[in-house]
């Protein structure tokens, strides 16, 4: 264990002046708290500062030993309450694990791990949270005690208010423990990238079934299909495979299935992205995503077309995050107007 780290602690800033009033320049051990480590007053801090000036005041006023006993006392307990914290945040290490697809304004479950890496001393009521963004909004995972050598697992929600490419930089952990006097925080560095994909919304979608400029139905030509249409004479040029048996015994002739060709479930979403970037625009974005993942649900094959870009079509999950992806970072074309969303056959 590191005595003078532990001592340093508390009062990091203390070492700072002290060292540069005796002409000694801070080694790199002592600049490292101001980057890693942060530590702020909370009320109940401020008001314990406050009374421990009056008293000290007091007894330099007054020279009553009494006093001045009872200022070391307080005193100590801030020397104290800096080794206790400094000694909880030490050793933890943390990973957070987000799921492989994130929406804007859904509330997102994120696996937190924390594991305490000292081996005899435990590590008491702290919390964990992400560094300060604004295009993040989280819950701290919370953590009462955890002793040396163990790992506790948990859920933290997330929610991102912004679509888009986002960084998040790092996690904290930080605590009261043991007097509530002073946060201190120690900020772990675990940058991660992630695409933040536009809103799935509720909205009035589409039929799947009526008329051609929503891809819907069949038709009732003749061909290879799923759905029987109906009977007819079997000859000699048709596939043995298709012949009825039991309408064939009844007949007493050969007779074969003639069955329905479907139409192609394939259609194409129109996203004209003018405009500017404002409430609108991000709601013709929501929009666009919704219909996608609608179509791309019933199984049909989706394409994206904007004025700057193109999506083949395709279908399923990759088509999905292809389409999602580009919509995540779109921005309105150098054309004026209002921006719009169809669904076009």
């Amino acid at each position: 264990m590191n005595l003078a780290k532990l001592i340093s602690a508390p009062l990091p800033w203390l070492t700072i002046i002290g060292g540069r009033v005796f002409g000694r320049r801070p080694s790199p051990s002592t600049r490292m708290p101001q980057f890693s480590r942060t530590l702020r007053f909370t009320k109940e801090g401020w008001r314990f500062v406050f009374v421990l000036l009056l008293i000290g005041v007091a007894a330099i006023n007054t020279g009553n030993n009494l006093l001045y006993l009872v200022v070391a006392t307080l005193l100590s307990l801030i020397i104290i309450s800096g080794i206790l914290s400094e000694l909880t945040l030490q050793n933890l290490g943390v990973e957070r694990r987000l799921p492989a697809s994130v929406f804007k304004n859904s509330p997102v479950p994120v696996k937190v791990s924390v594991e305490n890496r000292k081996r005899l001393i435990a590590s008491y009521s702290f919390w964990v949270e992400e560094l300060d963004t604004e295009a993040l909004q989280c819950e701290p995972f919370y953590v009462i005690k955890l002793d040396g050598g163990r790992k506790k697992d948990g859920i933290a929600r997330y929610r991102f208010p912004k679509r888009g490419r986002l960084k998040l930089e790092g996690i904290e952990v930080a605590t009261r423990f043991p007097f509530g006097f002073f946060v201190k925080k120690r900020r772990l560095p675990a940058p991660i990238e992630l695409i933040v994909y536009p809103s799935i919304v509720a909205m009035r979608l589409p039929r799947l079934h009526n008329g051609t400029r929503h891809g819907t139905g069949s038709t009732t030509v003749r061909g290879v299909g799923d759905e029987i249409r109906g009977l007819e004479d079997y000859t000699l040029m048709d596939d043995a495979k298709h012949i009825h048996w039991k309408a064939s015994a009844r007949a007493g002739r050969l007779v074969k299935k003639e069955f329905e060709t479907e139409r192609e479930k394939r259609v194409s979403i129109v996203f004209e992205n003018r405009g500017r970037e404002d409430e609108l625009f991000e709601a013709t974005v929501d929009r666009a995503a919704t219909l996608v993942n609608h179509y791309l649900n019933h199984g049909y094959e989706v394409a994206l077309q904007t004025i700057t870009h193109t999506i083949a079509h395709g279908r399923g999950t990759p088509q999905l995050h292809r389409i999602l992806g580009l919509l995540s970072e779109i921005g309105p074309a150098e054309e004026s107007g209002t921006p719009s969303v169809r669904v076009e056959a």
